[in-house]
């Protein structure tokens, strides 16, 4: 449906009579947009008899600064929600305020917010000097972007324009849009609350893959087809400017069409008169409207059930100890690792009983260990400066495997050679066997030697962790510590 609608004559793209723009970037929004905060000294009014405000700025700073240095200001669609309610306008005292300095000395708490900012390096952003003007770089020269109807650059489900009458700035999280002809005012509001306005942003959108969300940046919302408001007669135009009144005084932003493509009356009246200022009877009208609300439905309730699953997704991992922002691999390698668990050894407490004398030795993680058996000093292990004789190539190969588990610094090892050469020897075999199980398994997950090799290594890592931790628990040692010397 939203493909017919971008193809009808009697619809065109909004640039066609409204200047849309990006809200500003300042490259330090902590810092140019303050919070209002109410006057203790005005019995909590928000603006004082001397003309001051005082607001909250960056990292806490809190101070009074002119009313005549500060705009009003939106940072986030959510400001402009009561409970679940969007508001239809933005409100004169907005809780965020933009700073911006008048020429001559900085006034009240002006120049001490100033000095923080520079304390902590603001003045030194790319955009912030780009953005600064001769007076200083807390004066920013870049246009103010203060449209009078404000779109959301990302949205989901429900697409509108809030009315923006005391012109409060918009930041990057906003498109504005200013009538070219400043008499077609309330016409452009009321076609860019339409529900056409919400389904073109479908198409000229870019999917963001969150809750049937949409980004929709300038350029994307100068494209967005809706009806040409300068077909209207002069009937047409009244009955539109009704409709649209109505839902002005209701106060609320309408939501768009439900899962089952029902809507409220207040929308349906605003988009009938679209298409009847356009030249349609309203019994075309209203054939036209009802498959238009039941596409927007199919399309929103194909989102929200593909949301329900991933929310149970999600809480399924939740519970697995995986989260969404794992990569597959990490996944498919706890999982494999999980599913042989039970069929490994934890080296080397497995085969360490209570008995077993053990000696604490100190090896740094840089030690050098021989790989295979030395004609001299085989029970040696060297640093560049330092060496610790175990006496035996067989403990020094257990050493070897404990340094593979990630077990460094004090370790134990059995005094017995032939004890340590026995485990190095079932740790080998055990290695064997879990890189032939993890790879079968891994198989089921991934594809490719690589993935698969990937898959492998992780769930050897997760082997390795349970190997340490089973070590670390159940240390004890009965003889005297060695130390590299």
């Amino acid at each position: 449906m939203a493909l017919q609608l971008a193809v009808r004559e009697d619809f065109v793209p909004l640039h066609t009579f409204a200047t849309v723009k990006l809200g500003l970037k300042t490259g330090a929004d902590g810092f140019f947009f303050v919070e209002r905060l109410p006057n203790p000294s005005s019995g909590g009014e928000l603006l004082s008899r001397r003309g001051i405000i005082l607001v909250e700025g960056q990292d806490g700073w809190r101070g009074e600064i002119a009313s005549a240095d500060l705009r009003p200001a939106i940072l986030n669609p959510h400001q402009l929600f009561v409970g679940d309610t969007r508001l239809f306008a933005v409100s004169k005292d907005t809780k965020h305020l933009y700073l911006c300095p008048q020429s001559g000395r900085l006034r009240h708490g002006l120049a001490e917010y100033v000095r923080l900012g520079e304390l902590i390096g603001i003045h030194q952003g790319e955009l912030v000097q780009s953005n600064g003007s001769d007076a200083g770089w807390y004066v920013q020269v870049r246009s103010l972007v203060t449209s009078e109807w404000v779109l959301p650059y990302n949205s989901a489900y429900d697409y509108g324009a809030w009315h923006n009458p005391h012109a409060a700035v918009l930041n990057g999280r906003f498109v504005g849009a200013e009538p070219i002809d400043k008499n077609n005012s309330e016409l452009i509001g009321a076609v860019l609350n339409s529900t056409f306005a919400a389904m073109g942003r479908l198409i000229e959108g870019v999917a963001t893959g969150v809750e049937g969300a949409f980004d929709v940046g300038p350029p994307a919302a100068r494209k967005i087809k809706v009806p040409d408001i300068r077909l209207f007669d002069e009937q047409g135009r009244k009955l539109v400017l009704a409709a649209f009144e109505a839902i002005r005084e209701n106060g609320e932003m309408l939501p768009c069409p439900s899962r089952t493509g029902n809507v409220l009356q207040l929308r349906r009246d605003l988009d009938s008169s679209l298409l009847v200022a356009l030249g349609m009877s309203r019994g075309l009208a209203a054939a036209f409207l009802d498959p238009l609300y039941a596409s927007y439905g199919r399309w929103r309730g194909n989102i929200e059930d593909v949301e329900a699953q991933m929310r149970v997704n999600r809480r399924q991992m939740n519970v697995t100890g995986l989260n969404r922002n794992q990569r597959p691999a990490e996944t498919a390698g706890k999982r494999v690792w999980e599913e042989l668990e039970h069929l490994v050894s934890l080296f080397p407490r497995a085969f360490l009983p209570n008995e077993e004398i053990l000696e604490l030795v100190n090896i740094p993680a840089g030690a050098s260990i021989q790989v295979s058996r030395p004609l001299f000093e085989e029970g040696t292990i060297r640093t560049k400066t330092k060496a610790v004789d175990l006496k035996s190539y067989e403990r020094v190969r257990y050493v070897s495997m404990l340094r593979q588990l990630g077990l460094v610094g004090n370790i134990e090892v059995p005094t017995s050679a032939t004890k340590a050469a026995a485990i190095v020897e079932l740790f080998e075999k055990d290695q064997r066997r879990f890189h032939e199980l993890a790879s079968e398994n891994a198989a089921k997950y991934v594809s490719g030697k690589e993935a698969i090799s990937e898959v492998v290594e992780i769930a050897r890592r997760h082997w390795f962790q349970a190997c340490r931790k089973n070590a670390l628990a159940g240390q004890k040692t009965v003889k005297s510590s060695r130390k590299l010397n």
